[in-house]
């Protein structure tokens, strides 16, 4: 029976502003500051998932707080106990484990430590981590052997302190089904497992980006005419790795279609493979109201689920 969850980064553009600052391949420093406004904070999002959504589990991502010294942070942790809604996963995304410097990528492992410490401490059931990152100048036709030993190393850490520690396919060679699957098999299973992002693909990186960070208004013309199959294809190569499914939706019509990914789609490829378990809508759109798209994608799930018999569990 598949639980399900609703990440904060769904309604980000009413939890004030965004910053993305990171090192291309190319080596320069990038700055993206998305302006959103503060609406509500961060603690309020367990209560309202679950009266909104109808869930018991929430995500959150780490750098929607300000850092590990944020107030805000035990403001989550007393909200998550107060409205009985669990922390199923947080996405960490700081440092970057394809670092080749020994002191460097010691220092980011100390880094994502720190935050490890501080969302198990919240009772979190899975902690992500990106496999390098997607930036990384370091990048290789296979996962290098100090990436699988970090990894290793963050895994025991995780489960130490009640976590299982999970990658994520989000870009760079992550994206790579074949490449995610040597890394998978490289580190083991009882180290670490696979967040399965729907749309974080090769096919799909792009064409998101540009809606996400470039600005693009009409998302129905730049996803219109995608060839999806390798998309498809990537969540065949991965469902027998996945531990948690991210549900990613970049789109809600007016009418209510949900895409570009076909959720039933997915979802029925995750079915063959005798998937049960989570699942976490992510909603990555722009504009509108989050809370009422991220429900429609949650709506098309329940459908899905019901439909082939796999019902989701509610909250109470």
């Amino acid at each position: 029976m598949n639980t399900l969850s609703v990440s904060s980064y769904s309604v980000r553009e009413q939890l004030g502003p965004v910053v993305f600052d990171f090192v291309d391949p190319q080596g320069n420093d990038v700055h993206i500051d998305l302006p959103y406004p503060k609406l509500l904070r961060l603690s309020e999002f367990p209560a309202r998932a679950r009266d909104a959504f109808g869930v018991d589990a929430v995500e959150t991502v780490a750098f929607q707080f300000a850092g590990l010294e944020d107030p805000e942070l035990d403001l989550f942790a007393a909200a998550l106990g107060s409205s009985g809604v669990r922390l199923l996963n947080v996405a960490i995304d700081v440092g970057d484990l394809l670092e080749a410097d020994d002191d460097k990528r010691a220092a980011d492992v100390a880094l994502i430590q720190r935050w490890i410490d501080r969302f198990t401490a919240m009772g979190s059931q899975f902690v992500r981590v990106n496999p390098g990152s997607p930036f990384s100048p370091h990048h290789g036709a296979t996962p290098p052997a100090h990436l699988v030993d970090a990894l290793g190393g963050l895994g025991s850490y995780a489960e130490e302190r009640g976590a299982r520690l999970l990658v994520e396919n989000h870009g760079g060679p992550s994206s790579d089904p074949a490449w995610m699957r040597h890394l998978l098999d490289a580190v083991g299973r009882d180290a670490c497992g696979l967040l399965l992002d729907l749309g974080n693909f090769d096919v799909l990186m792009a064409p998101a980006m540009a809606v996400l960070f470039g600005g693009e208004s009409d998302p129905d013309e730049v996803f219109a005419g995608l060839d999806l199959t390798p998309l498809y294809d990537g969540v065949e190569a991965l469902a027998d790795h996945a531990e948690l499914v991210s549900l990613k939706a970049h789109h809600v019509s007016e009418d209510g279609a949900v895409g570009p990914v076909d959720l039933e789609r997915a979802l029925q490829i995750l079915t063959v493979h005798g998937y049960t378990g989570p699942l976490s809508v992510e909603y990555e759109g722009n504009g509108g109201d989050p809370w009422a798209k991220s429900a429609r994608v949650l709506d098309l799930t329940r459908a899905v689920l019901d439909r082939s018999g796999a019902p989701a569990t509610e909250a109470p």
